[in-house]
């Protein structure tokens, strides 16, 4: 589609088969989930007009994505002072913009993502008489939050569950841990497990030319992690990890990519380290979930997760994973099956696995072949499809 045409369906009527999204994250699963949903639904046999209410937070590559968006045909408009942080001016602002724009657009559907863009754009859709609201959390604000800050955060989320239809766990242990908090009546909540379309495998040919791309001998056993540099993802013990196995092997090397507010400390950590070319930062590439074909050895090192992409994409890939016992994680990850899981903040377990694998080819080969049917028999882009279709249509 071109720019021109995308610029004319911003301008088109706005009504009853209107969707539209809101969210203040652009980052990570959450931006990775709405770009799937966005594509399917501004597809012209869908029958949706879709439309979308997004901060931004100025992370790499969203503008890229934000034209895209357009040039699909969705209509986007950036709501000033949406941000992630709690501010009391700020937030009024938002939510006031919101709601202006909701009154102007009347849509059918509104489906919120992420914390704040879910507080205050479901209080803003029931506001305004929106005859269906979803919400999808991807992770409740009281999993990482503690103390009396948790406690404010779960009361805001109950609350918010109150004004709208229905609430999209992205797998069934959030699902559990809904009702254990007893967020909301079960009747309300949704389980939609994220998913991905499962690729070729890739060719020798396109691994050496991965490789090459990335400056990594051919022989080398390379472990990856793909994360946003924030606290959520765990790094320094990713960092850890990587110290010990390169100390015990000098076959592996580590690439580590992505961004986020940490990046500088996760430098001059590396430098501390004193790791060479043995532990990589390639920073935000735009073309990571391509990268995979490069690796022989997927980790992730979080604290906390909803149901993470990265695993999934890996997985799909054929890759063997190494990854912190989490919610989410452990329900894609079977462990000693179709991977590895170990205790958050456990370096040196995690470097252990990583030896075990880098020594035998075969267990990763049967790790990566039993991961890859896991996300083919219950983790498909067509399914998590399928079930936004039905949700969204049961108005």
């Amino acid at each position: 589609m071109t720019r021109s045409s995308g610029l004319r369906a911003q301008e088109a009527p706005i009504g009853t088969r209107t969707l539209c999204y809101i969210c203040e994250a652009t980052a990570g699963g959450v931006r990775k989930q709405l770009r799937l949903l966005m594509r399917h639904f501004a597809r012209p046999e869908s029958g949706w007009q879709v439309c979308a209410l997004l901060g931004d937070r100025g992370e790499p590559g969203f503008h890229h994505e934000l034209e895209d968006a357009r040039d699909r045909g969705v209509n986007v408009r950036l709501v000033p002072h949406f941000a992630r942080s709690i501010h009391a001016w700020r937030d009024l602002s938002a939510y006031r913009f919101l709601k202006d724009t909701l009154r102007e657009w009347k849509p059918g559907v509104v489906h919120t993502h992420s914390a704040k863009g879910g507080f205050l754009g479901r209080l803003a859709a029931r506001a305004c008489g929106v005859p269906r609201i979803v919400h999808t959390p991807h992770v409740f604000p009281f999993q990482w939050a503690r103390g009396t800050r948790g406690r404010f955060y779960y009361l805001l989320e109950r609350h918010a569950a109150r004004h709208c239809d229905a609430i999209v766990c992205v797998g069934r242990q959030q699902f559990d841990l809904a009702l254990q908090e007893n967020l909301a009546a079960s009747s309300k909540f949704r389980v939609i497990r994220n998913g991905v379309p499962v690729p070729e495998p890739v060719s020798p040919d396109r691994r050496a030319a991965l490789r090459a791309q990335l400056g990594l001998e051919s022989d080398a056993v390379v472990v990856g992690m793909i994360a946003r540099l924030a606290p959520q993802k765990g790094v320094g013990m990713f960092l850890d990890c990587a110290a010990c196995v390169i100390r015990a092997t000098p076959r592996a090397v580590f690439l580590l990519i992505g961004s986020g507010p940490e990046g500088e400390r996760i430098r001059e950590r590396v430098e501390t380290l004193g790791l060479g070319d043995r532990l990589r930062l390639l920073g935000h590439r735009d073309d990571a979930e391509h990268l995979y074909g490069a690796f022989d050895i997927l980790v992730l090192s979080s604290l906390y997760e909803g149901l993470p992409y990265v695993l999934l994409e890996g997985m799909a890939c054929g890759l063997p994973v190494v990854a912190t016992d989490v919610l989410g994680t452990s329900e894609l990850v079977e462990n000693g099956r179709s991977g590895r899981l170990v205790p958050p903040g456990d370096a040196e377990g995690m470097a252990a696995c990583l030896l075990d694998l880098i020594a035998s080819p075969e267990t990763r080969e049967r790790l990566g072949h039993a991961g890859r049917e896991r996300v083919r028999s219950g983790f498909t882009l067509e399914s998590f499809l399928n079930e936004h279709e039905r949700l969204y249509a049961a108005t």
